[in-house]
């Protein structure tokens, strides 16, 4: 009798503990769980974007190079334009002289014309200039440091490699009409025992047995091309995040955004002497073309704080130029610990409701619990038989319990996956982060490796985004990224996906797609961009860089041609579309 006492006490009194228990536990565990997943996203997201930002400065290091290289190599091409330029205009004026004046004035009248025409035709502070010779040598037009030697032969005039200049251009104009002739000079106002390389271009007069031409030094062009160079990377650096600085390895300071004051000095002389010592690390890693970042302490211009900075340098080929970029760490940590934030916010929501459903469901089990023990009890002392029936319901009960613990742990795994899809989410525009979009452009690649599929992949970003920021602040600026991303929708297919990479930069993955079909898209969202009024803003454009994936390409490889025809769209004149 005390035996059943005990066990009746106990049917009693133990579903007020053992089912709330139950519910706390595995409460508990789902919230332990969901905070096992956020650590999981979390981690090692400070060096992923280390990484990423990285591998971002080395890129832009290498088209900025590239840039550069390929300016360089059109010196020769520019030059002949110039000088041939200068020529044909002269020619023209002279021909016209000569057609408005050849039936009422003498020949000498018509040719004093022509020269007195000509003669104020210079460039470079007088370097550059139009001459005219007849065929036997003699000089009819001369720049004015050699004027003396007007109506003169200079047929055995030499350049100082000791060849017969005039008597070549005699040659060239008498078998082509005109051509290109490279010579060696001294130059006016430079060291006697220098030399320096020109190109001429002459060109058949056709009356009174002349020939005209113009010439021009190498190293003048070079030097136009080297501040058109360093104008585009000035330009650049005035919209961009990260700073281009240029210096040579003299010590002189060539290209210094963040510095003006030193551009055109040496720093060795006007840097403090941690920034030599500074600088002189850099000439070492450029020296040795290291691929390792240097690490100190520098202001960021965004903050106005002095914080720590990693800087990648490389010198440019061919020149004494080294070229560098970084970025601010710190930046990096700003953005890790505004995410971090915003996931722990999601995260405690979620995990507040998990508990106040836990606490609500724990009442009702403690109630329940209690009734069904009490009835429990009576009908024990009464039927053996009424006991066996109430412990079946008693299971019942337990059972649907267990479907309702099951059916809040699958909301539990819904809460997550709606977690997971907010941390690979643009939170500003509901499209793909960078993250995500590159996850599935390594899934993209895997399946053109392994099926021998085609895919293409389209990159634009808005031209002047920064004015619009600046004009109407970022409210605005965030409205019109969000219009962008509608726009740019209504011309995808369902099997595009469109990604925010960064900023006002966005890149398209079109599977199944060749570049021919790539660039018709592009086109189309060129267009619908260019047609769209945005509110406040008006009518924006974008340019746009298109690639088609190379079978074994790598993936930098394939993100780094997309931005080398992006930069060209942009350098071209933007809103126009580029094909890397």
């Amino acid at each position: 009798m005390i035996k059943e006492k005990g066990l009746i006490r106990f049917i009693t009194f133990a579903p007020l503990f053992i089912i709330p228990a139950i519910v706390i536990t595995i409460s508990t565990i789902s919230i332990r769980h969901n905070y096992e997943i956020l650590d999981q996203s979390l981690q090692n997201v400070h060096e992923r974007l280390i990484s990423e930002q990285e591998k971002s400065i080395v890129s832009k290091i290498n088209m900025a190079i590239e840039l550069i290289v390929y300016q360089r190599s059109t010196i020769e091409s520019r030059l002949q334009s110039k000088v041939k330029s200068r020529v044909d205009t002269a020619y023209a004026v002279a021909q016209n002289i000569y057609e408005q004046n050849k039936d009422s004035k003498s020949e000498n009248e018509i040719k004093r014309m022509i020269i007195e025409a000509l003669r104020p035709m210079v460039w470079n502070n007088g370097e550059s200039f139009i001459f005219i010779l007849d065929k036997e040598g003699k000089f009819a037009l001369a720049p004015s440091y050699l004027r003396h030697l007007e109506g003169k032969s200079i047929l055995d005039f030499k350049d100082v490699a000791g060849r017969y200049v005039i008597r070549e251009e005699i040659n060239t104009v008498n078998t082509k009409g005109e051509g290109y002739l490279w010579d060696t000079f001294t130059r006016p106002g430079y060291d006697p025992k220098k030399q320096f390389k020109q190109m001429a271009y002459v060109k058949d007069l056709g009356h009174f047995n002349w020939y005209m031409g113009s010439t021009e030094y190498l190293d003048t062009t070079a030097r136009e091309i080297e501040h058109s160079s360093i104008d585009i990377l000035r330009n650049i650096n005035q919209n961009a995040t990260h700073y281009f600085f240029i210096v040579d390895k003299k010590g002189n300071d060539i290209l210094h955004p963040f510095n003006p004051e030193y551009e055109g000095k040496n720093l060795y002389k006007v840097a403090r002497g941690d920034q030599r010592e500074l600088f002189k690390s850099f000439l070492r890693k450029a020296d040795t073309n290291s691929s390792e970042f240097t690490r100190y302490r520098w202001k960021n211009p965004a903050t106005g704080t002095i914080e720590t900075k990693l800087t990648f340098v490389k010198t440019i080929p061919n020149t004494d130029w080294v070229i560098g970029t970084g970025f601010h760490v710190e930046d990096i940590d700003r953005a890790v610990e505004a995410k971090r934030k915003e996931l722990i916010a999601l995260n405690k929501s979620e995990t507040d409701r998990v508990i106040s459903l836990s606490i609500l469901f724990s009442i009702l089990s403690i109630v329940v619990s209690f009734f069904v023990s009490m009835r429990l009890k009576r009908h024990f002392e009464m039927l053996h038989d009424s006991i066996e029936q109430h412990n079946r319901e008693l299971s019942e009960l337990n059972a649907s319990l267990e479907d309702k613990i099951a059916e809040r742990t699958e909301e539990l795994k819904v809460a997550h996956d709606k977690m997971e899809k907010i941390a690979m989410t643009d939170t500003l525009t509901g499209i793909h982060n960078r993250y995500a979009f590159f996850k599935l452009l390594e899934t993209e690649q895997e399946k053109s490796k392994r099926y021998e599929t085609q895919f293409s992949m389209i990159m634009f970003d808005l031209d002047y985004f920064k004015t619009v920021n600046d004009t109407y602040g970022h409210d605005v600026g965030d409205s019109v990224l969000v219009e962008v991303v509608a726009k740019v929708g209504e011309c995808l297919r369902k099997s595009d996906t469109l990604g925010r990479i960064g900023g006002e930069e966005f890149m398209v993955l079109l599977p199944h797609t060749e570049i021919r079909e790539a660039v018709e898209i592009a086109q189309r969202i060129r267009h619908f961009i260019a047609e769209h009024s945005f509110d406040t803003v008006g009518t924006m454009t974008v340019s746009i860089g298109v690639v088609q994936y190379r079978a074994d390409e790598s993936m930098e490889s394939f993100v780094k041609r997309s931005d080398i025809a992006l930069y060209q769209a942009k350098e071209l004149g933007r809103n126009r579309i580029e094909i890397g």
